[in-house]
Formats: C-alpha cells, sequence, structure tokens
C-alpha cells in the first residue's frame, strides 16, 4: 500500500552552529522528505563539492595501486592537523606528475619511432645546414599526389612508409614548402631520446611506488569523504530552506504518518518548531511515494526500480498484482522448462559465489525461474525438443491442450485472452476499492462487465466462437453503470452525456488492450520454434562423424544461447508492457509520483 503522508513545515534557530547540529539529528533520524524552496547555492557548498570530488579521486587513485610493494613511510596523516588534506594534495600532485611523464613517454616514443621510419638521421647536422642556407622538409606522399612533383629537382624520394612515399624537399629557400602535411624532425639526437626515455620509465616506477606508499593510509581518506559527504548533504539542506528574519529557518517536506510521533519526540526534545497538516491543492503534487508491500511482492521493486515506475501518491499500489502477473508472464513468453532450469542454476551458482547474501534480486530470480520451469513442464518444453517432451515421465506432466508440441492452439489463444480480461479486471476492482465510498466504485463494476463483454466479443472475432446472449447484456448494463456513476458531484446530465460520450473509444481500447495478450501466445510459440530450428540445423538426420558432433555441440550452445537472451528480452519487453500499459491504463495509474528519500545522514560517530 501506498504510505500516508503528512505536510511538514519545520522551524529552527538560524544560528550557523545550532541548524548545523540540528540538521544532523534530523538527519540521522532519516524520516523527513525535503521540498527546498530555492536552489542551495553557496560558497561553502562548492567549496566542500570540490574537496569531495578530490578526495573521491585520491582514493580510486590509491585503489588501482593496491597490490604494489610500498617503500617505508613513517609520517601518520591521521594524526596531522589537516593531514587528509595534506595526503589527497599528495596523491594528486603525483598522479598529476605522472600524467606530465606519461605524455613526455609518448612524445619520447614517437621520436624513436621517427628514427626507425628514416633512419639515424641527425637532427643537429640538419639544423647545421639549415645555417648555412640550406633547408630539408619531410613529407610522406601518396602515390597519386606523387605525379605533381616528381619532376622538381628539389625534391628527393627516400623511400616508402606503410604505402607512402617518404621525401625530403631541399632547397635554399627556408619558405619554399610542398602542399602536403611535413614530418617534423625531432629536436634531440637519437641516443639523448634513448636516455631521457629511460629517466622517465625511472620516474614513472617512483611514481608508482610512491602512490604505493600511500596506500595503507587510504582510510585517512576514506574517512574525509565520509565527514564531506555528511557536511554537504547539511549545507544542501541548509541553503534549500529560507531565512526568516534573521532569527528562524524554515524547511517544508513530507513525513510518513507513521513516523509522526518520532518525530514530534525529537522536535520537542530538541526545540525545533513545527506545523504538521494534511497535503492539499497544490501540495499535493509535490508529496513523494512511499510503497510498502508484501515481502514476497517486495520482488518486483528491482524491475519497477529499472523502468522508472513510480505511482503518484494518489494512485494505487500496483506492486502486488504487478509481480503475480509479471511472474506469470515471464513464464509463458519464455516457456522452457530447460531454460528455466539453466536460469536457476546459474542464479544459484551466482548466489553461492556471493555467499547466498540477501537480495531481492536473487529472490525475484528464483521467483522467476521456477515459473519458466513449471510453465515448461505444463506445455511439455525441454530445449524445443519433441523427441524430450514425448519421454514417458514428462508427458504425463504436461496439459495435452497447452502444450507446445500437438496442442490446442486455439485453446491456448483464448486462454491467453483469458489472463488479460482477469488482469484488466483486476486493475477495475482495485479502483471500486478506492472509490469504496464514492458511487464511482459502482461505475468500476460497470467497466467490469464491459471487459467481460470485449473477452466474448474478442473471442468471436479472432477465435471464430460463438458468443453467448449474455454479452449485449453485459454492455448494456456495463454502459448503464459507467454513465450514470463515472462522474458524480457535476451536472446529472453533463455527467452521463461526458461519461457515454468518451465510452465508444475507452471500449475500442479495451478491445484492443485484450487482443494483446496474445503476444504471450506468439512470442511463447517463437522461442519454441527458434530453440526446436536450432535443434534441427545441429542434429538434422543425426550425427556419424567426430567434427559433426563438435560442430551440432557449438550450434546447440550458441543457437538457446541466442534464444535465452531474446526470450529475456520479451520479458523485459512484453511482461513489463502488459503490466505498465494495458493493465496500468485500466488501473488509472500513470505512474507519475516521485520517489520518497528522506533527508538521511549516517551517524559518523557511531
Amino acid at each position: 500500500m501506498i504510505t500516508k503522508m503528512k505536510k511538514l513545515l519545520l522551524f529552527m534557530a538560524d544560528s550557523s552552529a545550532s541548524v548545523d547540529a540540528d540538521l544532523t539529528i534530523l538527519g540521522e533520524l532519516g524520516v523527513m522528505h525535503m521540498v527546498p524552496f530555492q536552489s542551495a547555492r553557496d560558497k561553502s557548498i562548492e567549496l566542500v563539492d570540490g574537496q569531495v570530488k578530490d578526495l573521491t579521486k585520491a582514493i580510486a587513485l590509491l585503489e588501482n595501486n593496491e597490490g604494489e610493494t610500498p617503500l617505508a613511510d613513517d609520517t601518520d596523516y591521521s594524526t596531522l592537523e589537516k593531514g587528509e588534506l595534506t595526503l589527497m594534495e599528495k596523491v594528486l600532485k603525483a598522479e598529476e606528475h605522472r600524467l606530465q611523464l606519461e605524455k613526455q613517454k609518448a612524445d619520447l616514443l614517437r621520436d624513436l619511432r621517427w628514427f626507425q621510419d628514416w633512419g639515424n638521421v641527425s637532427p643537429a647536422a640538419v639544423k647545421e645546414v639549415a645555417g648555412r642556407g640550406i633547408s630539408i622538409r619531410l613529407y610522406l606522399v601518396a602515390d597519386k599526389d606523387l605525379k605533381t612533383i616528381q619532376k622538381r629537382s628539389d625534391v628527393q624520394l627516400l623511400g616508402k612508409l606503410e604505402g607512402q612515399n617518404q621525401l625530403a624537399l631541399i632547397t635554399e629557400d627556408g619558405n619554399t614548402k610542398l602542399p602536403f602535411d611535413e614530418v617534423l624532425i625531432p629536436e634531440n639526437e637519437k641516443e639523448q631520446v634513448e636516455n631521457l626515455l629511460k629517466e622517465v620509465n625511472q620516474e614513472l616506477a617512483e611514481n608508482k611506488q610512491l602512490l604505493a606508499r600511500f596506500c595503507p593510509q587510504r582510510k585517512v581518506l576514506e574517512d574525509a569523504l565520509e565527514e564531506r559527504m555528511h557536511h554537504l548533504n547539511i549545507l544542501y539542506v541548509q541553503y534549500g530552506g529560507i531565512a526568516i528574519d534573521g532569527q528562524v529557518h524554515c524547511w517544508k517536506g513530507f513525513i510518513p504518518e507513521d513516523a509522526i510521533d518520532t518525530f514530534v519526540e525529537s522536535a520537542d526534545k530538541n526545540h525545533w518548531g513545527y506545523v504538521i497538516t494534511e497535503p492539499e491543492g497544490e501540495d499535493l503534487e509535490e508529496v513523494p511515494t512511499l510503497v510498502r508491500t508484501s515481502r514476497w511482492a517486495e520482488r518486483i521493486r528491482p524491475v519497477m526500480n529499472f523502468m522508472g515506475l513510480v505511482p503518484g501518491y494518489k494512485e494505487l499500489d500496483v506492486s502486488q498484482v504487478f509481480m503475480i502477473f509479471f511472474t506469470f508472464f515471464t513464464g509463458i513468453l519464455v516457456g522452457d522448462a530447460g531454460y528455466g532450469l539453466i536460469f536457476l542454476v546459474i542464479t544459484f551458482l551466482v548466489h553461492r559465489k556471493m555467499k547466498f547474501v540477501k537480495k531481492v534480486e536473487f529472490q525475484l530470480m528464483y521467483t522467476l525461474s521456477a515459473s519458466i520451469l513449471f510453465w515448461g513442464i505444463l506445455t511439455g518444453t525441454y530445449f524445443g525438443s519433441e523427441s524430450i517432451a514425448s519421454l514417458s515421465l514428462l508427458s504425463k506432466l504436461k496439459v495435452e491442450k497447452l502444450a507446445s508440441f500437438g496442442g490446442d492452439n486455439v485453446f491456448v489463444q483464448k486462454f491467453m485472452f483469458l489472463v488479460g480480461a482477469i488482469h484488466l479486471t483486476v486493475g477495475h476492482l482495485q479502483l471500486a476499492w478506492k472509490y469504496n465510498n464514492s458511487v464511482r466504485a459502482i461505475a468500476q463494476l460497470g467497466w467490469v462487465a464491459i471487459v467481460w463483454g470485449l473477452y466474448l466479443v474478442v473471442n468471436q472475432m479472432v477465435l471464430r466462437i460463438p458468443a453467448p446472449g449474455i454479452m449485449i447484456w453485459l454492455f448494456v448494463g456495463g454502459a448503464l453503470l459507467v454513465g450514470l456513476f463515472s462522474n458524480p458531484g457535476t451536472s446529472f446530465f453533463k455527467g452521463v452525456l461526458s461519461s457515454l460520450g468518451n465510452l465508444p473509444l475507452s471500449i475500442i481500447n479495451g478491445f484492443s488492450d485484450i487482443i494483446s495478450y496474445v503476444r504471450l501466445y506468439a512470442v511463447g510459440l517463437s522461442t519454441v520454434l527458434m530453440a526446436s530450428s536450432f535443434n534441427q540445423m545441429a542434429i538434422g538426420d543425426g550425427i556419424s562423424t567426430v567434427f559433426a558432433g563438435i560442430f551440432a555441440v557449438i550450434i546447440l550452445i550458441l543457437g538457446h544461447g541466442l534464444n535465452m537472451i531474446l526470450a529475456a528480452m520479451a520479458v523485459l519487453v512484453h511482461g513489463v508492457r502488459l503490466n505498465m500499459l494495458e493493465y496500468a491504463s485500466h488501473a488509472n495509474v500513470e505512474f507519475s509520483g516521485s520517489e520518497y528519500n528522506p533527508f538521511k545522514i549516517k551517524n559518523i560517530k557511531s
């Protein structure tokens, strides 16, 4: 369910020392979702934010140098005044020096490459010749451009380099150039370049050792980063509030109803002022959404977070319905017991490697894998192989009409439409429960009748199943209830006309929504057909040679691997869509909310 929220105006004495201490207590309490009055701007924020970035960078540099054998270093920066800043600056300075050395190394390697390409030419000799009035310029020229200059007496062809011609332009006019990219001659002699490169490599090694010396004291930087983050969070909140007459500071936000007693106790103890009211009017647009649901339904949270799905504060909590139907849809869309078993084993192995840590993501994967395995058994699908499905024990477990091989396709499609009708009905019943103190609940019951009328129409139009006589009465009765009770509180006739005016388009949308559920059948069938095709490609009429066996194994692994990836993508596309669009539109959920994110800081003294 979506937790009820209260609007909170909070007042504190406006002195820097007391505000910092009071906001620390508030952050450790961790119950107030802040809504800033203004953008938080101050020089102190810029200063602390800069230190946070520098500390983060310095910590990352030390992490990258872990494992090196450090030289002896007796300096304990934790005992020095502002020792964390001194250590940070030394680490960053060492990194800056390393970057300079890497640039020098790249330049020197480029010069060495030049000597390899052009020969052991002496740059000093070239300069000496230039001093006597003879200019030498080097070029790389493509064959197609060579024709334009090959008759010039001042151009000498030296050789070939990577498909281009090496040329030397030798003139007495230092301003003469060729219309091509010039290859610059190094400043230093080859021997000097080699010596400089050795020096740079030595300095790089010493630089690495220097960073290794600082690694054992990385915690000094980590503690400093935590303290700065703590302070930065407080500053953002502090300057997001407003000062009143230089005496009082005020903040606006929201607090869960069940956290009020805890907050009031702390507020009274610390002499804070506060006003707690029911959010209304424009405030409703700012109220965050805090969803608290059953532990089993909490497994759908990773999917909703990944898709950015947060219901609005006044909307329905759809997590339980989302979890049930998403699990069911996943089983149908993948629908192969062999794949389900593989997903289950992979999840278990990864979970074991992480020492069976309690994470909702693993619970979700176990649930989805079991759903795939269960549906695959019901349909008799094992790696898309009909021969495996026909084994005595496995064939007894499948439902004949649902079977992937030899099943009743019309029955399966009808079943998918039935699932769709149930899914949409749940949305309308949830709305009816939400409006249980209003006649709008009756209108939702009317929509339930229309949904089941549409289900019968879909069966008749798509599957050629004759509709019973009750179908017309479902539409008539449903339309009557929707028309009469959808818009209470307005003029009776205006409300009826408005409801009936929108009804035809809504019915058409409902028809297409139920049709959409046939995608479960289509995608599940395509998964089976692809698996079967890969089996045929790999095995065909049999395996007669060792080479053919190896080739078959490769095709089976790659083919079924690709098929599992496509099936997983289908779950994200179609499984989420049917919940996010078809069901959500009937439950009147637009996922327009913002997640409850209280101002919360860790007690760094604990």
